[in-house]
């Protein structure tokens, strides 16, 4: 016999801010020179964000998909540009046996799982939906997020989703996952920007209290890393550690004890990568230093973070063995590197 489908209709509506706008602070020792690199990030006009609520929905994979339009929810579920014809041959799940779900929140897209899309993504898309309750503890004790079984690897994504008070429900993607009462959020913000008032929710949600001011001088190390590496890094640390800094592979370290590093970290230095999304759980006023890949004026994730923390971003143009940041090596100007340094003190 088929399966009955229960048709009801979406509630769909916009989730309202403080500001439709943000405005982002100068890198503290910008050059007239390299404004070109920032110029187009000092303003960024904020999208719409809406609150969207579906009854009986099928998750195909990582999809949405609503019977009663005949309707993927890419928007959703996605931020590149994709095919057709990928969300079509989802259709064929529709023949399996389902799994069963009465109430899930969904936040996550193509690239959440990743360490930073999690955090500048996803969550804000959860702390957007829990702003349009009254009691979030209402909608913690209701509601599960729901991730593909695979996220569990991912550490992080469990401790901070239960850190917030969330209970993650995890289901197999090669099966058909059925929800009685869906509630998701469009995107906050493009990917690698940001809504100041929902990244500070994440920052306050997240960062551990230090007993004391936070002191610490840290420089996250790429050394085990097969891209995105300092070719020079024995000098750059020599020269870090005549200033003070601590040198850190944060690939050793649980989640745990990173959010500890950092809540006693007052200074963070980093090439362009994941682990300068730490800066999240940071004193707010901390500073941050990024090595950057010379003439790059697209890649401005860490710098936009970290204005929307109220942190001071200082940032270090360096010769790359190739345009593309995301997998350049970088020699940095040991002299240069040192003036900086000096600026931060």
């Amino acid at each position: 016999m088929a399966e009955r489908q229960v048709i009801t209709l979406k509630m769909e509506s916009e989730i309202r801010f403080n500001t439709s706008k943000e405005i982002r602070n100068e890198p503290k020792n910008l050059d007239s020179e390299d404004r070109n690199l920032f110029a187009h990030e000092f303003k960024l006009d904020l999208p719409k964000v809406f609150k969207i609520e579906l009854d009986n929905i099928n998750v195909l994979r990582n999809t949405i998909f609503y019977w009663r339009e005949f309707k993927f929810y890419k928007s959703l579920t996605h931020i590149f540009d994709t095919p057709n014809k990928y969300f079509w041959k989802r259709l064929r799940l529709l023949l399996t046996s389902a799994q069963h779900q009465k109430q899930g929140i969904w936040i996550t897209d193509e690239i959440s799982s990743e360490y930073f899309h999690w955090f500048t993504d996803a969550l804000t898309r959860l702390k957007a939906i829990e702003s349009t309750y009254e009691s979030k503890e209402m909608l913690q004790k209701n509601f599960s997020v729901i991730l593909p079984d695979f996220y569990k690897t991912k550490p992080y994504i469990e401790y901070s989703l239960r850190e917030m008070g969330y209970t993650p429900f995890y289901f197999n993607p090669k099966k058909r996952l059925k929800v009685q009462k869906l509630i998701s959020a469009t995107h906050t913000a493009p990917t690698g920007n940001y809504n100041s008032l929902l990244i500070s929710k994440i920052h306050d949600s997240l960062r551990l209290e230090n007993k004391g001011f936070a002191n610490r001088k840290i420089y996250i190390s790429r050394a085990k890393a097969t891209k995105r590496t300092v070719l020079n890094e024995i000098k750059v640390i020599q020269l870090l550690q005549t200033h003070g800094y601590e040198i850190h592979s944060f690939e050793d370290y649980s989640f745990q004890k990173q959010l500890e590093i950092m809540s006693d970290t007052k200074v963070l230095v980093g090439i362009h990568g994941a682990g300068l999304t730490n800066m999240l759980f940071m004193s707010r006023g901390a500073k941050v230093l990024e090595l950057r890949n010379e003439g790059d004026s697209h890649n401005n994730c860490y710098f936009s973070l970290a204005s929307a923390l109220s942190h001071d971003y200082y940032y270090l143009n360096n010769e790359g063995d190739r345009e593309d940041t995301n997998s350049v090596n970088l020699t940095v100007d040991i002299d240069q590197l040192n003036t900086v340094l000096r600026q931060m003190n």
